[in-house]
């Protein structure tokens, strides 16, 4: 399969949201996307990606925060891993964590860091990720 990854843009914006509802149902009312949009976009320390097929349709979406901790370094947070049911098992979310962690690498983070879904666990560990610790959410 023929996939590239390019930098997520606005008119991308529709189909990454659809991808999402695999992740999470919450989605927002598509009256404010632009609201949504133009805040999302001016986060510096946001990179997000799309794999786009060979009809440039979005296939998958993933994105890294990147944080300053208050002792100087940097630290990766990967966020929103996900690809269409339809590319499923085609090596697309390898792509996407691989060139995130790159970016990781480029911004010289010292760590990376993500949470999962415990049926996700294998799939993170191929990529060369372990369980560090236990992760904890409390909803707003």
């Amino acid at each position: 399969m023929n996939v590239s990854l390019v930098k997520v843009k606005k008119s991308h914006m529709k189909a990454v949201i659809e991808i999402l509802q695999s992740v999470s149902d919450y989605r927002p009312d598509e009256k404010v996307y632009d609201q949504i949009w133009d805040e999302f976009q001016s986060q510096t320390n946001y990179f997000g990606l799309v794999a786009l097929d060979e009809k440039v349709n979005v296939v998958g979406y993933g994105a890294i925060f990147i944080e300053r901790k208050i002792r100087g370094g940097k630290m990766g947070h990967i966020e929103d891993i996900a690809v269409h049911p339809d590319f499923r098992k085609k090596g697309i979310g390898k792509l996407l964590i691989n060139a995130l962690y790159q970016i990781a690498q480029e911004e010289k983070c010292y760590k990376v860091s993500l949470v999962c879904k415990e049926h996700n666990i294998s799939f993170y560990q191929k990529c060369d990720f372990m369980i560090d610790g236990i992760s904890l959410s409390k909803f707003l």
